[in-house]
């Protein structure tokens, strides 16, 4: 990094810390909603794809069927912070809608997994998947193939407005992608 570049992130990261640390509870709130949630990257990917984005119009073809595939769980079971659901057929995970790749590698719980923050804010995490096709910090669009899953047990987990879904909204979400 250059110097001003140095210059401009130091004086960024004492303002920061100065307001955290000297500052009153609510500054406190903003700070760590901020540092600790996806917001920051959701609202700077929007930011850079409308100003990089063309007008070009894309018309679609064909229906995603990987949401359909999604939806085709044998059963559903309680698994940390979400839920194994159980599949008899292999299918491939579509992201299913535009967004960023935040994690991919392997977990101790959940062996190998993806995080997709979408642009409706919600953040989902996909567990135990066999091979995944994207890299961490990668833009996705809808229906973009990001991993794939073999018969067996697909982990989970939806977090929107940083509150994990329980068992109900999950299902609710898995079916309203459809529409």
């Amino acid at each position: 990094m250059k110097k001003w570049q140095w210059l401009i992130a130091s004086v960024v990261f004492v303002i920061i810390y100065a307001c955290n640390y000297y500052g009153d509870i609510s500054t406190k709130r903003v700070i760590h909603s901020i540092v600790y949630s996806s917001d920051d990257l959701v609202m700077m990917r929007k930011a850079v794809v409308n100003i990089l984005s063309k007008d070009e119009s894309q018309i679609p073809v064909s229906a995603d069927i990987s949401i359909n595939q999604l939806q085709l769980f044998q059963t559903i079971d309680r698994f940390n912070d979400g839920f194994l659901l159980a599949y008899d057929e292999p299918f491939v995970l579509n992201a299913l809608f535009d967004g960023l790749i935040v994690f991919t590698g392997h977990t101790k719980y959940n062996g190998k997994a993806i995080s997709i923050v979408y642009d409706t804010g919600d953040t989902v995490t996909f567990g135990f998947v066999d091979d995944f096709y994207v890299l961490p910090y990668t833009t996705v669009t809808k229906g973009m193939v990001v991993a794939t899953k073999k018969a067996g047990k697909l982990y989970v987990q939806i977090e929107r407005n940083g509150q994990v879904l329980n068992m109900e909204e999950t299902i609710r979400w898995l079916k309203e992608q459809s529409i």
